[in-house]
């Protein structure tokens, strides 16, 4: 699936009855990334401490997740320090700590652009029944809208939980607010934090969102002159089924709207070390007031994934007056239906040269990636087992197959002293049990085990050679079935090359 549908993981409220319950009931996310839940409080915590945050496609799709398989968990939160003197005076009616509020504003963007006085839009905060509700930093570009919201109630002070390291959350389904853009259908990203106001201790509730849109959804929405962005805060009511529905306006101002710049590419860089793969190409630069964007494609003669190492991240990007851009993400480009992951990945790096005339070069420097290979067998449930299947140089044996209930079952057979942890889906059936929320409560929730993890992945266990996956299937007599070796066990790439890229047209 592609970038995507990003929810804070709370049981949000239904507009005009179904609307909104229907729209959640179609979000849902592959088996990797509810992996990558059981261990999403760890990637939460690095953020807190400077890191990297995790790739979009991995930390945002299962918040999604969650949320469509009505999965209960804490929000995750963030603690601010009250030591923080300096305040932020850009927040009407709000005053957040300014060190933590300038760290998220340098990664998404908006510290650029706010320094360079390009604000097309003006923060508003309103009164909304127990509420008080504040909009800021809501920029439009030509592929998303970002925005941040701000709350402040006695249902979040009365909700206040402390988590397991310390920190302060809140219990989601009895605050239950959110906010979503009423120009724009798709649903925003966001981590929700629990800051404390600098004032009055209060705590407030910030959701950081991000909502990923196409140019053409961009270009439509300019194309009728707007001069406001439009929002809906839903508030629960207790006792009330459906929540209260109040709409914010945040003015819009058309004529400061400012373009992206984009530089095509044609840079290339050899591939050493896998016969598969040729090379890696750069093959566009997009700089906007907020972001500056590479696009990577993987060259090879095989199916492959594209990924960084965020343990040991190594892309640097500088321009030619020594400027450095901290990468803040990547994103998948072009993903088959059903699969997470493309042979094409566009990295996303906080701040952007797009007001400084004097830079005219960037430098990208890339140290390793990673490649997961992709192989596919054909199967018959009449033909005759046991069957070979070879896959990174290394053989299994598939010994048993049968069809039951909306599942292959397979028995797989591996060497215990030398096994890998290996992923067995069919991508087209996968992307339709994604759309669909019957079958997604039926076969991918349904098929987690007691510790979450999804039965289609093959997870070895020390000393053992025998195994059985269930992997997701329509019923039929053939399937061709894709394996994918885990992210962990992902091959590392030396490249160690930096790429000139030209900003002149």
């Amino acid at each position: 699936m592609s970038n995507i549908n990003r929810d804070i993981p709370v049981e949000l409220p239904v507009e005009h009855g179904q609307e909104l319950k229907h729209a959640l009931n179609q979000l849902a996310a592959p088996q990797k990334l509810h992996d990558f839940a059981k261990n999403i409080s760890v990637h939460a915590a690095e953020s807190k401490t400077g890191r990297v945050r995790p790739r979009i496609r991995e930390l945002a799709m299962v918040l999604t997740a969650c949320c469509a398989a009505a999965v209960a968990l804490t929000l995750i939160t963030a603690q601010v320090s009250p030591a923080f003197a300096s305040l932020v005076g850009s927040i009407p009616g709000f005053s957040v700590a300014s060190d933590w509020l300038t760290s998220l504003r340098k990664s998404d963007g908006v510290q650029n652009a706010n320094s360079h006085q390009y604000q097309p839009s003006a923060p508003v905060v309103q009164q909304l029944g127990d509420a008080t509700v504040g909009l800021s930093d809501v920029y439009l570009t030509s592929d998303k809208l970002v925005y941040k919201v701000f709350v402040r109630s006695d249902r979040i002070k009365r909700n206040i939980i402390t988590n397991s390291d310390g920190s302060l959350g809140v219990d989601g389904k009895a605050v239950g607010y959110y906010v979503k853009s009423m120009d724009f259908p798709g649903y925003g990203s966001g981590i929700l934090k629990i800051v404390h106001d600098e004032h009055t201790g209060e705590p407030i509730m910030v959701i950081p969102t991000m909502t990923e849109l196409t140019p053409q959804e961009v270009a439509s929405f300019l194309n009728t002159n707007p001069t406001k962005l439009s929002f809906v805060f839903y508030e629960p009511q207790q006792g009330k089924k459906l929540p209260e529905k109040h709409i914010l306006n945040v003015k819009f101002d058309k004529s400061q709207w400012k373009e992206d710049k984009i530089y095509p590419q044609q840079q290339s860089v050899k591939v050493t070390g896998n016969p598969e793969i040729q090379t890696i190409d750069v093959q566009e630069v997009k700089v906007t007031p907020m972001n500056t964007y590479v696009t990577l494609h993987l060259n090879s003669a095989g199916d492959h994934i594209l990924d960084l190492d965020w343990n040991d991240l190594s892309v640097q990007l500088t321009d030619n007056k020594g400027n450095a851009y901290q990468l803040d993400t990547y994103r998948d480009v072009d993903e088959k239906s059903g699969r997470m992951g493309s042979d094409t990945i566009k990295l996303v790096f906080a701040s952007s040269p797009y007001f400084d005339k004097e830079v005219s070069r960037l430098a990208l420097k890339i140290g390793h990636v990673k490649l997961t290979e992709i192989k596919s067998f054909p199967l018959s449930l009449d033909e005759h087992l046991p069957k070979i299947l070879h896959f990174k140089d290394k053989e299994m044996l598939l010994t048993k197959a049968r069809y039951e209930d909306g599942f292959l079952k397979l028995n797989i057979n591996q060497n215990p002293d030398n096994p890998m942890s290996i992923y067995f889906n069919i991508p087209a059936f996968d992307a339709k049990v994604y759309k669909s929320h019957a079958l997604y409560q039926k076969l991918f929730v349904g098929n987690l085990d007691k510790e979450g993890w999804s039965k289609n992945k093959l997870r070895i266990e020390e000393g053992k050679g025998e195994y059985e996956v269930s992997v997701m299937a329509p019923k039929q007599n053939s399937y061709e079935i894709e394996m994918m070796n885990a992210p962990s066990e992902a091959e590392k790439v030396q490249i160690n090359k930096t790429i000139e890229l030209n900003l002149e047209k």
